[in-house]
């Protein structure tokens, strides 16, 4: 039997046991099996999820190449092996950076047009979207600063500054040109969506019906395939529930104390995510204390999971905590949170939180390389790039390649 004629069942079977990078070199054995993996989500074909990592330094704008490294564990302990290297995608990454990723996509933003896109850099796919500036009108003065008035006052950012601190993530329901994307931007972190049919953004959700805090701003937002709806969470963590189309808002959690918040040494970051049907909470302290080098670093991490039939007193909370995630590991950072079975995916630990980089405020040399691993079972943090290594910019993001 020729290669070209092993059964479909057989090449599913084989699939199965292969990472990305080698069922990409499987479609290129012959036309037959190229065709084949052209629809292999319609044929079964399931390859091992592997994380990789887009290491913000390896990233320059004006580069035509795209850098991952693989997450592997060696002797019980993750670290980077695998170098991917993706290239001649200039039209794809000239002055773009990089504001999240979903299932093996990409969100790209560029600094003049604010047009995002989502972009697979496996398939060279490409989905625009409407350009950020159809949400907001920023005047320019005289020396080509852009003006946003705030509070009755003017701030001023240059180009480069306007996209990489007045737009802080983005989020994608799904990969394909029916999807929604949630934009937390702007200076207190609003939140507005589009979809790639869209000609214009539109306002998302606001805090003002629901909140009693005046510093209260979104931090995450993540999407419930199940029943598709977003779920936004706030520093203060109250959560709002909203459906694709920014309306049916529920206010799923109200806010309460932050222990962090406005303090001296330490900051904090609040992802959300589901698991299992579970809606979750992590809750990243990093310790902030500036020395000579302006270094920060992940201190410790706490994961609670919401019951919605507890109520709520002075003295219980509706956010559980929980120290145990099973067979499963999350993974948080600019990217949108994604959780995955240590099983399926071979080099990652389980029972784990895999976190990038952080920044309270998003700008160049004050964003540090802060990427590790906390143990549930232990509470032990392992960082797989030395915290002190290097000042990342922009921020590095998980990815999970896809050729879907």
């Amino acid at each position: 039997m020729a290669w070209s004629d092993l059964p479909i069942e057989l090449l599913c079977c084989i699939s199965s046991h292969l990472s990305i990078v080698d069922l990409v070199r499987l479609s290129v054995v012959c036309i037959s099996w190229s065709s084949t993996l052209d629809n292999y989500a319609l044929l079964g074909f399931q390859c091992r999820p592997s994380p990789w990592l887009l290491l913000s330094n390896d990233v320059e704008e004006a580069s035509d190449t795209l850098n991952f490294h693989e997450l592997t564990i060696e002797r019980e302990e993750a670290v980077l092996s695998f170098h991917r290297r993706f290239s001649s995608i200039g039209s794809h990454t000239y002055g773009r950076r990089y504001f999240g990723s979903k299932d093996g996509w990409l969100v790209t933003l560029d600094k003049i047009d604010l047009q995002p896109r989502l972009f697979n850099p496996i398939t060279k796919a490409e989905i625009s979207l409407p350009s950020l500036f159809t949400l907001i009108e920023p005047q320019y003065d005289p020396e080509s600063y852009i003006r946003i008035s705030f509070n009755e006052i003017f701030v001023y950012f240059t180009t480069d500054e306007f996209r990489d601190r007045y737009f802080h993530k983005i989020i994608v329901s799904s990969n394909d040109s029916s999807g929604t994307v949630v934009v937390i931007f702007g200076i207190r972190k609003a939140l507005a969506l589009a979809s790639s049919e869209d000609l214009t953004w539109v306002l998302g959700p606001t805090l003002s019906p629901y909140n009693t805090m005046d510093e209260e701003e979104f931090e995450d937002v993540c999407y419930y395939e199940e029943n598709q709806r977003f779920y936004a969470i706030t520093n203060f963590s109250m959560v709002l529930a909203f459906d694709l189309n920014g309306q049916n808002v529920e206010l799923i959690c109200p806010n309460m104390p932050n222990p962090y918040y406005d303090t001296i040494n330490f900051d904090y970051m609040y992802n959300i995510a589901f698991l299992s049907g579970t809606l979750l909470r992590i809750e990243r302290v990093i310790d902030i204390t500036h020395d000579n080098h302006h270094n920060a670093r992940t201190m410790t991490i706490s994961v609670f999971k919401f019951v919605p039939d507890v109520v709520i007193s002075s003295s219980f909370s509706q956010w559980v905590p929980v120290n145990e995630l099973g067979e499963y590991s999350l993974f948080v950072g600019c990217n949108q949170s994604f959780s995955l079975h240590h099983i399926v995916a071979t080099g990652i630990k389980p029972n784990c939180i895999y976190f990038i980089d952080h920044s309270s405020i998003r700008f160049p040399g004050y964003v540090f390389c802060d990427v590790g691993l906390f143990d549930l079972s232990n509470d032990r943090i392992q960082y797989i790039l030395h915290p002190y290594s290097r000042s990342n910019w922009p921020p590095s993001i998980w990815f999970t390649p896809s050729i879907s």
